[in-house]
């Protein structure tokens, strides 16, 4: 019997044509999938069954772990061309892309793919969809400047609302800020970025996420303060990796600081509200959740009216919540 891709082996090569990914970030990146793997086991079987066709390949972290070191899948030449619908004559990526990477990169490929992965669940439980999602992609400012952010994030809520992030991972390779006549990268890179804030229409975050301490968490930031002429603004955010990798919300929960040193969401609360179909059908009512008591309205028709507004179904005998992004 022929080999065949699946629609979730598709979904695994798009992720992995994005960065690498181990078999536990691949498992956790797939209950964002149409059909997710129902346990690790299963993917790495299936990544196994990959392999010996040709279609992904594996290499090893080189930093200390429990047990042997994990390894990552990247894409071959062959999957790349199947998934962009390319011939054998059409250009591809250069050869490090389908190579193992050097070991200095190591530790912060993945951690910023633990983070990725993260914020893109997230994504799909707050019912964010994914408009664009992009690993080292140049920024230009004009045609002498430019920047490549670790990764680009952009976010669309169910009411409009666009949320764009440059996510930075901070490995402290080197100071925050020097008095030498070369700045660090650090110093470069929150340059860049207030230059863009000013030069840009569109809002944006940036989330430097730092690996070794939150003290450096709170010196980007205090470094990045002094940058700007209008704190306001909010540009940069700053939050320690074990935070961000521990919290059950890290978009919506006060996860990552702003300028002021202010603990922040990331996305605008949810607010809910809730729909009691406990009592007969004349009376059912969509009621805001506010500190005020709610009065039902009087006539059917502004109950039919509110119910269809709402656009919430009303079958179930229980209490049921829907979420919608709040002001």
């Amino acid at each position: 019997m022929a080999f065949q891709i699946t629609h979730r082996d598709e979904q695994t090569l798009f992720a992995l044509q994005k960065l690498p990914l181990t078999s536990q970030q691949l498992f956790g990146l797939s209950q964002t999938f149409s059909k997710p793997f129902p346990s690790e086991r299963v993917l790495r079987r299936r990544m196994k069954r990959l392999g010996e066709e040709g279609i992904v390949r594996r290499f090893h972290y080189a930093f200390p772990s429990e047990g042997r070191n994990p390894a990552y899948w990247r894409l071959t030449r062959r999957s790349y061309r199947l998934i962009n619908g390319l011939s054998g004559c059409d250009p591809l990526p250069r050869r490090s892309f389908f190579s193992p990477m050097g070991v200095s990169l190591h530790f912060h490929s993945h951690h910023l793919a633990d983070v990725v992965v993260k914020l893109l669940i997230q994504a799909q439980l707050n019912g964010l969809e994914v408009a664009e999602l992009s690993v080292e992609t140049s920024l230009l400012l004009d045609d002498e400047h430019w920047l490549v952010p670790d990764a680009t994030l952009s976010l669309f809520a169910p009411d409009g609302r666009q949320y764009r992030f440059f996510i930075e991972l901070d490995t402290a390779s080197e100071r925050v800020s020097t008095q030498q006549r070369i700045p660090s990268s650090i110093q470069k890179k929150l340059f860049f970025y207030e230059r863009y804030r000013q030069s840009n229409t569109n809002p944006f975050r940036v989330l430097f996420v730092t690996t070794s301490s939150k003290q450096r968490a709170l010196n980007i930031l205090r470094f990045g303060s002094k940058l700007t002429n209008n704190r306001a603004a909010q540009s940069v955010y700053t939050a320690h990796f074990p935070d961000v990798m521990n919290a059950d919300d890290c978009l919506q929960q006060k996860v990552f600081r702003n300028f002021r040193l202010e603990a922040i969401p990331l996305v605008v609360p949810i607010q809910r509200c809730r729909i009691n179909t406990a009592v007969p059908g004349t009376e059912r009512i969509v009621a805001q959740l506010s500190q005020k008591e709610y009065r039902p309205p009087k006539s059917l028709a502004t109950i039919e009216k509110c119910l269809l507004e709402s656009q919430c179904s009303t079958e179930s005998p229980h209490c049921r919540e829907f979420a919608s992004f709040g002001e």
